[in-house]
């Protein structure tokens, strides 16, 4: 599956995100048959930062033109979702609350012979403001990241 992240403006270069938004990207689903305000949410993917090549999701997904690419898990049910993509900027995030996250939504269905119903979280919830992937100096030095939220459901794994 794939999704394109592209901002609003006018500017014929930069399209995607600010080159100072370093951060991770996360992709969640949720069943569109119960009700969204219980913990439906389960994470499909994630990509934060490599210490090897020393990029964050947001530089990849700036030199890919704004394309998120991903696998959903091929043995969840069929049926309608929720797909929600999520970038977390940390540019700011140095200062308790300060971090930028920017989600987007969209619907989609899935067809196939898959059983799985991944354990829920709530949105929001998933989160606490101290969480370590929140709270987190890009200006010091680093060498690893802790992505935040639940873990990644991979199918086969319930």
């Amino acid at each position: 599956m794939g999704v394109v992240w592209q901002r609003s403006t006018n500017a014929q270069t930069d399209n995607v995100i600010a080159p100072s938004h370093h951060g991770p990207c996360l992709v969640y689903m949720a069943r569109m048959d119960k009700p969204i305000d219980d913990p439906v949410w389960f994470k499909v993917y994630e990509q934060g930062y490599d210490s090897d090549s020393k990029l964050w999701c947001t530089d990849v997904l700036r030199a890919n033109n704004g394309l998120l690419e991903f696998t959903i898990p091929a043995d969840i049910r069929s049926g309608d979702y929720l797909l929600r993509t999520e970038i977390i900027a940390l540019h700011a995030a140095s200062k308790l609350g300060k971090v930028q996250f920017y989600p987007n939504c969209a619907q989609l269905s899935v067809e196939g012979s898959g059983s799985a119903d991944p354990k829920g979280y709530s949105i929001p919830g998933i989160y606490k403001a101290d969480d370590p992937g929140l709270l987190f100096n890009l200006y010091k030095p680093y060498t690893n990241y802790t992505i935040p939220g639940p873990p990644i459901y991979e199918a086969g794994s319930e």
